[in-house]
């Protein structure tokens, strides 16, 4: 299926005299996407690649890299209220290896991420320094917003919460909280948010489940 940059489904005649376009290859059998190319002047510039449990990863890399130096191969895996999604981003004219993160999201919002994860490619650990979350509400127009932003320091204790709650557009009315004073910050809230007192990838009762 060809699309052009705005997602609008056309033809290959129409596609192929465009700057630029992208071409969506599905599953035959269960119509399940599996591989975004971005096409510019008729060259791959990108490929996403959605790994499932029947791929062979290694014969799958072989694959890209015949197609291009840029892409990146994601699989996601559903838990208990949970999406966790696993990228590897290869940039071949860069490094042989890729840059490897984990994102979550809920099942009822799947756009938008409460935990974003940079992992070590030798050690396979997560970079906590490099984690960020956040925790979403609507404002007084209905939009969903990140209200609550978090960072982390390399152990894995809470660095900086900022709550835009007050006042979402304007940064100076925003609020600022570290580990000490974690319990401030919830107490101004009904609803639990011990998940973003540490960089910890999923909130305990998935690990409980």
């Amino acid at each position: 299926m060809y699309k052009n940059i705005f997602g609008e489904v056309i033809s290959k005649s129409n596609a192929v005299k465009l700057n630029e376009y992208h071409l969506y290859y599905y599953d035959e059998n269960t119509e399940v996407l599996k591989e975004i190319e971005f096409i510019s002047e008729d060259n791959i510039y990108n490929i996403n690649y959605f790994l499932n449990d029947n791929d062979d990863e290694e014969q799958i890399l072989d694959y890209l890299k015949e197609k291009s130096d840029f892409f990146d191969i994601e699989k996601r895996e559903t838990g208990e209220g949970y999406i966790i999604s696993t990228n590897k981003l290869y940039s071949l004219s860069v490094d042989d290896h890729p840059l490897i993160s984990k994102t979550v999201f809920t099942l009822d919002d799947p756009e938008n991420f409460i935990c974003s994860q940079v992992i070590d490619n030798e050690t396979e650990e997560p970079q906590f320094e490099k984690t960020v979350k956040c925790w979403y509400t609507t404002d007084e127009n209905g939009e969903k917003y990140a209200a609550i932003e978090c960072s982390y320091q390399e152990d894995g204790k809470l660095e900086l919460a900022i709550d835009k709650t007050s006042d979402p557009e304007n940064e100076q009315n925003w609020d600022h909280y570290d580990d000490e004073t974690f319990q401030e910050l919830q107490d101004k809230f009904v609803t639990d948010i011990s998940y973003y007192k540490t960089a910890a990838l999923l909130p305990k009762e998935a690990y409980q489940q």
